[in-house]
């Protein structure tokens, strides 16, 4: 990227010796690289300013700073781009960045949901790349109000295809997510509970997430699953063509059967051409079914023959701490506690019980978090469903676990098989006091809770 671009783009104020361009951005300095552009960002706990220097020391070719930022002597002479606001700054370089690719040379693909976006978005990723073509996608998640502008910036001017979620948990944050990416085409997961404290209901959460179809251009299309929650209110919000996916209505212009659950296997119908596909991504349960439909539709839309796309999964693994295996001492843990909503954690744990066990089955669950006034509720329904999926032992880590407890406890789950722990540092010691060989084990949490602590144990 060039730096009289950079300038020129966020209205800037150079000083110092500018360098031509930057090879990099990022306004983390544990992340600098050489010849990156540091953005120093003001957050409610840091003040990215304090860390200019520390930029410079690890190969910064330039820095976006601030105007009210008083430059430190040792500073006076350094390459600095002076804006007003550095966040709005960062996305307009984004935005400005983002014209700079265009259709049909290269597309950009959003991805919103409640859940099973980043499953969704690998897999997307991994089909268009079966084209043989550059594909950017979303770094680690790395999808919010500032992720997602660094995400973009990623993006070379040698890809033809750019896959990027866009994650957003109170009103109006999608505004700016869709005012930055303003994608071709759009992928809708699903319309779940996730974060509906702050939204009200699903129809608050529909709404904003629909803020992204809004922005596709006539000519882009959207996919979108006829089962979901809202699935009218979400069409009426998009501006291009709507593309259908289902596992039940016969209508829609790709319809998938589950062929085997345990393995991953999918079979798709094209309805206009009558193709039939079998997809196999290895990944087992029915929600990573729902999201592999999607994924594969756009794939196709987008130009991906079907035999490259079956020829893609061959390899395909998701990004850490979704849906991991591991075996310990002969003792397998499915490691799903990168996040967790009450449907992501119902589809786990149904899944998890499907699978095949050489001892007993373990769940361990942790608090799901912004749920507001509703979390009781959803959390008595998980404790309802693990009562009805019987393992042989349930861990119940934080305080709204509680409430699956108890709900469990009064629906016939024995109180014997019941393990409360108020956090995941002091579940690790009850769980590896209770696991032995040939046992499994599943984490899903809230990644606040960080489930993942009681692996080492």
């Amino acid at each position: 990227m060039k730096i009289s671009d950079v300038v020129k783009w966020t209205n800037g104020k150079p000083s110092g010796n500018l360098p031509a361009g930057c090879a990099a951005v990022t306004q983390d300095t544990r992340k600098i690289s050489l010849g990156a552009l540091y953005v120093a960002l003001k957050g409610s706990r840091f003040d990215g300013h304090s860390f200019v220097s520390d930029a410079f020391a690890k190969g910064a070719a330039a820095a976006l700073v601030e105007e009210s930022w008083r430059i430190p002597p040792a500073l006076s002479s350094a390459p600095l781009i002076r804006v007003k606001d550095t966040y709005q700054a960062l996305a307009d370089l984004a935005s400005a960045w983002r014209d700079t690719f265009r259709p049909p040379a290269t597309r950009i693909v959003g991805l919103t949901g409640s859940s099973g976006k980043t499953t969704t978005r690998a897999m997307t990723a991994a089909l268009l790349a079966a084209s043989r073509k550059e594909v950017c996608q979303t770094s680690g998640n790395l999808n919010n109000d500032i992720g997602l502008p660094l995400s973009l910036l990623s993006m070379t001017q040698g890809a033809s295809f750019g896959v990027f979620e866009t994650g957003v948990n109170h009103p109006g944050e999608m505004d700016r997510l869709a005012s930055i990416l303003r994608p071709d085409a759009v992928i809708v997961t699903n319309i779940g509970t996730a974060h509906i404290e702050f939204f009200g209901d699903q129809s608050g959460i529909a709404r904003e997430k629909g803020k992204l179809l809004a922005t596709i251009p006539a000519e882009g299309f959207a996919v979108l699953n006829t089962e979901t929650a809202c699935y009218k209110e979400l069409a009426a919000q998009c501006a291009g063509r709507i593309v259908t996916v289902s596992f039940q209505n016969r209508e829609a212009d790709f319809i998938g059967r589950i062929a085997d659950v345990l393995r991953g296997i999918v079979v798709v119908k094209e309805r206009e051409t009558g193709i039939e596909t079998e997809l196999c991504s290895g990944l087992p349960g029915e929600h990573n079914a729902a999201d592999l439909l999607p994924a594969f539709a756009t794939a196709r839309m987008l130009g991906v023959s079907a035999e490259a796309c079956a020829g893609a999964l061959r390899d395909f693994s998701l990004p850490g701490m979704r849906w991991q295996v591991t075996e310990r001492n002969g003792i397998t843990f499915v490691n799903d506690a990168y996040n967790a909503n009450p449907h992501s954690m119902a589809a786990s744990i149904r899944t998890f019980m499907a699978l095949p066990c050489r001892g007993r089955r373990i769940l361990v669950l942790g608090d799901m978090f912004e749920l507001g006034s509703q979390s009781e509720k959803l959390h008595r329904e998980i404790g309802l469903l693990v009562a009805d999926c019987k393992p042989d032992l349930a861990f119940f880590v934080g305080n709204a676990m509680a409430f699956a407890a108890q709900e469990a406890r009064e629906h016939g789950f024995p109180a014997s098989a019941i393990i409360r722990a108020d956090t995941a540092d002091s579940a690790a010691p009850l769980l590896a006091s209770k696991i032995r060989y040939s046992d499994s084990v599943l984490l899903k949490a809230s990644r606040g809770v960080g489930l993942e602590r009681v692996l080492g144990s």
